[in-house]
């Protein structure tokens, strides 16, 4: 039996976290460990020297975590045990795992060589580069929701430093005041719009596309050259008017909160060059290659997606946080928080079978140091307890006003963001107790993974994003979800394209609620 064929048999088991030969071991141990104070465990020299795992200048600290070695070797025995390496390398290999819509998960191929060589990505490549070289344009307005907008609005955030040429805006809420306040600040003959649909038939994009095309041609620019597609549906972007030369496909078997790096990037490539976006995936398949090639004691999304099951099956932690100490990283929870949730934020396992425990934790975050003056106090002394990620670079980058300073001022502030956010995770774990003044009393015991790195460079954010794919990834195959596919988001968006057709007819749609009724019909009254 071939490699293939094996990972396929193997993959089609069912095999949920309550069945696992190490459940009740992981029950055990998160029991005994309850009786164990964090603080105690973190002060073991030889426990902390084996949990601290890195690839390249990436360095990952989980000795602030709720577990010693017997609780990770029991861990490791369920990667084992659901069958990780395996499904792993049915995903790598191109099989169908996407199950209810028999599609193979392909993201991770779209950082390859090969694929950068290809002619997709060349044509997306030449028009990046022949944009950025003739300076027509003083503004791109990127128009998507979701994935569409989430993955290349944050990367364009955090990679702000490698940026030249035109401004490059993200435009997602059907709210008319985002597209409008977003163009009073453009020029429509020196502006080209990209719209960002999968489908090309996502509700709010297309409302949006219909106003941006509509603002063009009244200020004098001109739609059919100023206008640029991005989407799976490049039939249906062409009927719809985009000129198919400006129209960049990627596969339909690309999921939406995964395909920043497929054509969705293009405003992206656009902000920062095309070899820019190059180091970008080649930062992401660094990380590619450690996720197929590390053993799983040493492999580090195998052993966060571990934490993330730990935390929240056996340790009962609903909530997870991702502390961002680098300001341009801010929008890295929102965009986590889609990964996760929408993808793991399941019910029912890959086989539509009743799940009986939790599976996706609620992330969110916000970027340090801020966050310690607002959240931080309800982490610290509020009964419930959320694990972080403590996330940073250890150097700056990009901080050219410096140039001008003989001190190094602006590198002591950097060490000072550093130094925050290490107390933090100390301060966290650690606690102090104060019986004397209960007020000033701090518990404890709240875990933290610190991840650190040399500088947020392309290479290193591409890095970065593809870890926590993989945890995601990971975590979901423990849970024997589809991590994949999002049906929890259609029943809102029927009922909306109902509840909208109602309204313009003045009806109301059978089987609605008392008061949408009443709302419904003082909203069709106004019209």
């Amino acid at each position: 039996m071939n490699k293939a064929s094996s990972c396929l048999i193997t993959y089609a088991e069912r095999i949920m976290l309550t069945q696992t030969k190490s459940y009740a071991t992981l029950k055990d141990h998160a029991k005994r460990l309850g009786d164990i104070k964090l603080a105690d465990l973190i002060y073991d020299a030889a426990r902390a020297r084996q949990l601290v795992f890195a690839s390249d200048d990436l360095e990952v600290d989980i000795a602030r975590q709720h577990i010693d070695m017997a609780a990770l070797e029991a861990l490791l025995g369920l990667a084992e045990d659901a069958n990780i390496a395996e499904k792993r390398d049915a995903m790598f290999a191109g099989e169908a795992i996407n199950k209810s819509e028999n599609r193979p998960v392909v993201h991770a191929a779209l950082r390859s060589p090969e694929t950068r060589a290809s002619t997709r990505y060349q044509k997306m490549m030449t028009f990046a580069e022949h944009t950025r070289k003739a300076g027509a344009y003083d503004d791109i307005i990127n128009i998507g929701i979701g994935g569409s907008d989430l993955g290349p609005a944050m990367v364009a955030m955090a990679l702000a430093p490698f940026a030249s040429g035109a401004r490059v805006h993200y435009v997602s809420n059907v709210d008319p005041s985002h597209l409008h306040d977003v163009l009073a600040g453009c020029a429509a003959p020196r502006s080209l719009v990209i719209v960002t649909s999968k489908t090309f038939t996502t509700a709010e994009t297309m409302r949006n596309a219909s106003l941006a095309k509509s603002w063009l041609e009244a200020g004098g620019g001109d739609s059919n050259k100023q206008m640029a597609a991005v989407t799976a549906a490049a039939n249906k972007a062409a009927d719809w008017g985009i000129d198919p030369a400006q129209i960049f496909d990627f596969e339909a078997g690309v999921g939406g909160r995964y395909s920043l790096w497929s054509a969705v990037g293009l405003p992206v490539m656009l902000a920062i060059g095309a070899d820019q976006f190059a180091t970008f995936l080649q930062g992401g398949a660094s990380m590619d290659v450690h996720f197929k090639t590390a053993p799983l004691a040493e492999n580090i999304p195998v052993l966060l997606g571990l934490l993330r099951v730990w935390n929240r099956n056996f340790l009962g932690y609903a909530t997870h946080g991702i502390m961002p100490y680098d300001q341009r990283l801010a929008r890295v929870p929102a965009w986590a928080q889609q990964l996760e949730m929408e993808s793991n934020g399941k019910s029912v396992s890959r086989d539509g079978d009743a799940l009986d425990y939790a599976t996706a934790p609620v992330i969110w975050g916000e970027a340090g140091t801020g966050c310690q003056h607002s959240f931080f106090q309800a982490l610290h002394q509020g009964r419930d307890i959320v694990p972080l990620d403590i996330i940073f670079p250890r150097h700056p980058v990009g901080l050219h006003l410096a140039d001008a300073w003989p001190d190094n001022s602006w590198q002591d502030s950097h060490q000072v963001l550093v130094v925050n956010a290490l107390a933090q995770a100390e301060a966290l774990a650690l606690g102090r107790e104060n019986t004397e003044q209960p007020h000033k009393s701090f518990a404890g015991g709240r875990p933290s993974t610190v991840m650190s790195w040399d500088q947020t460079t392309p290479f290193a954010l591409g890095r970065l994003l593809a870890l926590y794919e993989h945890v995601t990834i990971v975590s979901g195959f423990l849970w024997d979800v589809n991590s994949f596919d999002q049906w929890g988001v259609e029943l809102g968006k029927e009922m909306a394209t109902s509840f909208e057709a109602h309204l313009k007819a003045g009806t109301i749609p059978d089987g609605m609620s008392p008061t949408a009724a009443n709302l419904l019909a003082r909203l069709a009254a106004q019209e």
